[in-house]
């Protein structure tokens, strides 16, 4: 287990929660960890991922991100939601490119290797994350897309090039009653027009994370780190 503390972060454009990696020295300068900038779900906050830490790699830096539209007391969004499934494309560009500026704060203040830098989300989080990843693929090293979708219907302008080749893993429940499976497969069919390197997992479960499929994004990102 990581024993390194989480921390609260009000520097940056975006509240947020970092957690350095085992064997973090603040005196050294020089030594670039690989990180994970996590993006929670509809309506849940910044503590809903960084726990996930505990059961993943140890030399990963975490950043876990406040969604900046509140939703309820304690609950927050990454966009303001009009349409179940089919945010405005005009609100989530603007999502899109908050996000962008707040990765150039995160790779300037933290001791983050930017070409192993990947995106984490759960639900909304994954939409917002496969959406960053297939219009600034640059930007990333690749996402981890948990119960989530891709939202064809939005507008995004693809990188063709840049996507080819990028990591992804998807993981959905087949008993998920919040994110409809029909959709995960449609987004998994979509993005693999565009070459992208995808492992795709179902497993038995909700709309949640499991032992199980927590276990496939471990095996995941030993490769690709």
């Amino acid at each position: 287990m990581n024993q390194i503390p989480v921390e609260e972060r009000t520097n940056l454009s975006i509240y947020h929660l970092t957690r350095f990696p085992a064997g973090y020295n603040p005196a050294d300068k020089e030594t670039r960890y690989p990180a994970i900038f996590a993006l929670h779900g509809h309506g849940s906050n910044e503590r809903d991922l960084i726990g996930l830490s505990d059961s993943l790699q140890d030399n990963l830096l975490w950043v876990s991100g406040r969604g900046p539209v509140d939703f309820a007391p304690g609950a927050y969004d990454w966009y303001t939601v009009t349409q179940f499934g089919k945010p405005d494309p005009v609100i989530l560009a603007a999502a899109l490119a908050r996000i962008d500026n707040f990765i150039t704060e995160l790779l300037a203040t933290y001791p983050i290797d930017p070409q192993k830098f990947f995106l984490m989300g759960f639900s909304q989080g994954s939409m917002i994350s496969m959406s960053f990843l297939l219009t600034r693929p640059h930007r990333i090293a690749g996402v981890v897309a948990q119960s989530g979708y891709v939202p064809m219907q939005s507008g995004l302008q693809v990188d063709e090039a840049g996507v080819k080749g990028k990591p992804v893993v998807m993981t959905h429940g087949y008993e998920d009653s919040s994110m409809p499976l029909e959709w995960s497969h449609q987004s998994r069919d979509f993005i693999l027009r565009y070459g992208v390197d995808l492992e795709y997992r179902n497993f038995h479960m909700d709309h949640t994370i499991t032992a199980e499929s927590l276990g496939a994004i471990k095996d995941w990102l030993d490769k690709q780190l």
